[in-house]
């Protein structure tokens, strides 16, 4: 199974894609998840197809072949983080792209609250009628105190995370079989 991934922070010791790569390592038999880089996307403006930069071909093609997508998100100002607005906004643009797309939605801060308004509103916006994403729902990631729940080489380490991050994958998968 092919899945692309985008995390709201790309930095190498970022929580949101140790989450990501926790999945890359744990479930290397089953799925292969790239990671695509959305930091130097241009900002979104409605172009013409021939004007589309093509960087953002590149992701739409990516995202186009993918069986899923899993996106984890920071929390910034009770929000998503403008790199993730950025890329749906592109994402958009190409009609039916989104729609029905198996998405994994995932998050961890190190506050009291996680990352869920960041995903309330993450939620919102792929539920849009052009976008329309099916999206992990029965399962929620809103990783609390982040730095209790990860070692000093970022690897989970918490049980009860491992046990959310694994229920999560559970519940995507099915979303994913569902298509076929």
């Amino acid at each position: 199974m092919s899945i692309v991934a985008i995390s709201g922070s790309n930095r190498p010791d970022s929580y949101n894609l140790s989450l990501i790569k926790y999945y890359q390592q744990h479930h290397i038999d089953e799925i292969q998840i790239q990671i695509l880089d959305i930091d130097d996307l241009p900002m979104f403006k409605i172009v013409k197809d021939s004007d589309t930069p093509s960087k953002v071909r590149y992701i739409n093609d990516c995202v186009r072949d993918a069986d899923g997508i899993m996106i984890a998100t920071t929390e910034i100002n009770h929000s998503i983080p403008s790199n993730i607005k950025n890329v749906i906004d592109w994402l958009s643009m190409q009609p039916g792209l989104l729609k029905n797309k198996p998405t994994l939605l995932m998050g961890a801060s190190t506050g009291p609250l996680g990352t869920v308004r960041a995903q309330m509103h993450l939620r919102e916006i792929l539920a849009t009628p052009a976008i329309n994403a099916k999206v992990t729902h029965n399962n929620e990631c809103f990783i609390t105190n982040a730095n209790d729940n990860f070692d000093d080489n970022n690897h989970v380490t918490s049980q009860k995370t491992i046990d959310v991050l694994e229920n999560l994958y559970s519940e995507f998968i099915e979303i994913i079989n569902e298509r076929f």
